[in-house]
């Protein structure tokens, strides 16, 4: 078969060019090309078949010429997948198996609209529905989350205060309730975005013998330190007036240079030294965040910190990991950022809105006008061969 390897933000999944719809694909075959070791490797795979080609989809032939079958990577079949849609929409382009920037895709939750651009791919979906509580237990832990209908199964969980993303185990699949979701459900677990911005990165500089001597924490601090982001560097005596003690993140309301850090007092032209900015760069800056320690390299090295653009005109901001049934966690999951997306607004007391959220693959942007939902982010193509006969 031939085949093409893509991605949306690290949700990667293997095409299957296949428009008359001959190819004999089963669950057997559909794993064994997603298995990291033996196969492809892919979250799932994406097989493109003309609709009126597909027994599943020959309704929808008036509406859409292209159908995405999608199978997840345990070989089960899903109704959507909003990264994969976008990864599909990515391959008819490149394919010229479309006309125009827009057109219409099949899949089995409905008829979506993709948008092609060199940068990102948009697809318009219905509004998900969000819906009753229900709950989800990892690690002997429970968490209460709200079910979200995006044309497959969701569950939204918001984590405790003081847990962090990084505390979860997702090498197991949570457990639900089968009552609320019969077919299985992608869970998803959530943070504020600052929140999660705010305990990303803990950072040891100059790491020589010596308790005094360059420790940085960076917005790390336990929870009940009120000087959120107090940093101690060279812990020199006090007489030393231009080293030492530092406090980001809590000077008084009236400093114009929230978070701004001078280490050694350094003079301007010995620039590759000493100078941290933390969280305080102009809007202008891109690489919010980003703290430079003794450019010199050895033991001191370069340090960067969450150098993703903090989101600008968004009206929520969230970060999330996700198990999704049938693969497992991945990297991204685009129906589990809607279904997220349309929790946060909805806590936010807004109907309408753009939601930024995080996932480890990468961001991804969810706008609701009151109708539908627009869903956009990177859709790359990495590779394309021929898979080869086994025995």
């Amino acid at each position: 078969m031939r085949f093409v390897k893509g991605h949306g933000t690290g949700n990667d999944f293997v095409i299957l060019p296949d428009p008359d719809g001959v190819l004999a694909l089963t669950p057997e075959t559909v794993a064994a090309l997603c298995d990291r070791r033996f196969g492809i490797g892919a979250d799932g795979v994406l097989r493109v078949v003309r609709t009126a080609k597909h027994p599943h989809a020959v309704d929808l032939a008036g509406e859409a010429e292209w159908f995405m079958d999608y199978w997840n990577a345990d070989g089960s079949i899903a109704e959507m997948c909003g990264n994969g849609v976008r990864v599909f929409a990515r391959f008819l382009a490149a394919e010229a198996l479309v006309e125009g920037a827009t057109f219409p895709i099949a899949t089995r939750a409905g008829v979506v609209q993709a948008t092609v651009t060199p940068d990102a791919v948009s697809v318009v979906l219905p509004l998900p529905r969000v819906g009753a509580g229900s709950t989800a237990t990892i690690g002997g832990l429970t968490f209460t989350g709200t079910s979200v209908d995006v044309g497959n199964p969701h569950l939204v969980c918001a984590l405790p205060s003081g847990m962090s993303l990084g505390d979860l185990d997702l090498t197991s699949a949570p457990a639900y309730d089968p009552a609320a979701f019969p077919t299985g459900v992608n869970v998803e677990f959530v943070v504020p975005g600052a929140t999660e911005a705010a305990t990303f990165g803990h950072i040891a500089v100059d790491r020589r013998p010596g308790p005094d001597h360059g420790h940085i924490a960076v917005d790390s601090p336990p929870a009940d330190g009120p000087d959120r982001g107090h940093i101690a560097v060279d812990s020199p005596p006090a007489d030393g007036p231009d080293r030492g003690h530092i406090a980001v993140d809590s000077p008084p309301t009236d400093g114009p240079a929230r978070g701004h850090i001078a280490m050694d007092a350094l003079p301007a032209d010995r620039r590759e030294q000493g100078h941290i900015a933390v969280d305080s760069p102009p809007p202008t800056q891109p690489d919010r965040g980003h703290i430079a320690v003794d450019r010199r390299g050895g033991e001191f090295g370069h340090i960067a910190v969450d150098k993703r653009p903090v989101p600008v005109g968004v009206d929520a901001h969230v970060a999330m990991r996700v198990y999704e049934r049938g693969s497992g966690e991945t990297l991204s999951c685009g129906s589990g950022a809607i279904a997220v997306a349309a929790v946060a607004l909805r806590d936010a007391g807004k109907q309408t809105g753009v939601v930024a959220v995080d996932l480890p693959g990468g961001r991804l942007t969810v706008a609701f006008d009151g109708e539908t939902c627009v869903f956009t982010g990177p859709a790359v193509l990495v590779a394309t061969g021929e898979t080869l006969p086994t025995t």
